[in-house]
């Protein structure tokens, strides 16, 4: 995941627009393209004394954002790019004034178009889900095998008006495999069922750019970006792929809606929205006396102590 959770694209964008537009733009307007003498504070600064200043401001500028960046970005290569090879070439090489200042300048102006990129790609992540910006519900494996099929149940009415629906792309995989590796046949052909579903809703967003089902709701997949590098649980893999999401589509909200406990504490845990469906949309309904007498499995008096 690239940014931290709780932290959304907007205020990584805003982040990398204040270090650009503000910091950055100090530390070019500081650094001289050529040296010529000045005078500071009524005495003539040397080469090596116009140096020491503007590494200075250049050191303390790369410890704050540096800092910044940390904590908004989970991937820390983000900041480390500001105090690499580069960075320990400028503050403690020894140059001529000439190469110091190309070097010093070529620097800062790679990091404004590093910032600026990122930025950008941030920005893509916003525009990819324009269609989910009111609110989206994530289904897990869970729900696509043991509940209704995902086109009939009336989503609009369970979530509200401009509920969108989102499949990750591990998904997809899960029930692609358990469709011919289970042991349970009623489990494979169901799944076989939601894959021959779900390879008609891929097709039409290929052909369309999304899908619709029942009550016009938008039917997504968030398919991995080359190089996506899931995590080894695949239960973690759908909830950071929810907070992704979320991330992208703030402040509209995401709702992680699962059977499985385990999942929804994952993403409570991160921060997200989690739901069960309705039991009358389960394939496999228990009745009132099944569910009681599970209870009383695990219900008993525990006995008092006999007197000593």
């Amino acid at each position: 995941m690239l940014l931290r959770p709780g932290t959304t694209c907007a205020e990584a964008i805003a982040l990398l627009d204040r270090l650009t537009e503000q910091g950055l733009t100090d530390l070019q307007n500081a650094a001289p393209h050529h040296f010529i003498a000045r005078t500071v504070d009524g005495a003539t600064e040397n080469w090596e004394q116009a140096a020491n200043r503007v590494v200075g401001q250049y050191d303390r500028w790369t410890l704050q954002a540096a800092t910044d960046l940390l904590e908004a970005f989970a991937d820390r290569s983000v900041a480390a790019r500001l105090r690499g090879e580069r960075y320990n070439a400028i503050v403690h090489g020894q140059f001529t004034a000439d190469r110091w200042t190309l070097l010093l300048n070529t620097e800062l102006q790679e990091v404004r178009t590093y910032f600026m990129d990122l930025a950008n790609e941030l920005r893509r992540t916003q525009d990819r889900f324009i269609r989910h910006r009111v609110r989206t519900v994530v289904l897990d494996t869970n729900d696509l095998l043991h509940y209704m099929r995902f086109d009939k149940i009336p989503w609009q009415r369970l979530f509200g008006r401009g509920t969108a629906v989102m499949i990750p792309h591990v998904v997809i995989d899960e029930i692609d495999k358990k469709s011919y590796e289970t042991n349970d046949p009623g489990v494979r052909k169901r799944a076989r069922g939601v894959f021959a579903l779900l390879e008609q809703t891929l097709a039409q967003i290929e052909a369309d750019g999304h899908a619709v089902v029942n009550e016009d709701t938008v039917v997504d997949v968030l398919l991995d970006e080359p190089g996506h590098v899931r995590l080894p649980n695949n239960d973690d893999e759908i909830v950071a792929r929810a907070c992704y999401l979320q991330q992208a589509i703030s402040p509209a909200s995401v709702t992680v809606v699962t059977g499985d406990n385990g999942m929804r504490a994952r993403a409570l845990s991160w921060g997200l929205k989690a739901k069960i469906l309705d039991e009358k949309y389960k394939i496999e309904r228990l009745s009132a006396a099944e569910k009681d007498a599970n209870e009383q499995a695990i219900t008993f008096d525990v006995p008092d102590d006999e007197a000593g």
